[in-house]
């Protein structure tokens, strides 16, 4: 991106940019370009992008970046896949208890 003067906008500029449009739209303080670019990395994460189409997207020069989205996508994966059996388990052992109660018939 190249301001009006035909020069890369500084990091500064695009800060207070950024700044401006949320205040504008009214979104809180707090957000910036930086955040935003995180959300990009773990969303390409989360989505099972291979690691290194996520290193090239964000512009990474090495894979230890890349490497900590992809760990994070995978912990909250597992956590999901962890909390899902538990829920299935429990599912199983409710539906048990409602079932009739055996009976002895002489």
């Amino acid at each position: 991106m190249k301001n009006g003067y035909g020069r890369p906008f500084s990091e500064k500029s695009l800060t207070g940019m950024m700044a401006h449009w949320n205040k504008q739209a009214g979104i809180p303080e707090g957000y910036t370009l930086h955040g935003l670019r995180r959300t990009f990395g773990t969303y390409l994460a989360e989505c099972n992008i291979q690691a290194r189409a996520i290193m090239e997207a964000m512009g990474h020069s090495s894979m230890t970046v890349t490497d900590e989205y992809v760990r994070e996508a995978n912990k909250k994966r597992m956590a999901v896949d962890i909390a899902r059996a538990i829920n299935e388990r429990e599912a199983k052992r409710d539906a048990m208890k409602q079932r009739t109660p055996l009976r002895v018939i002489k």
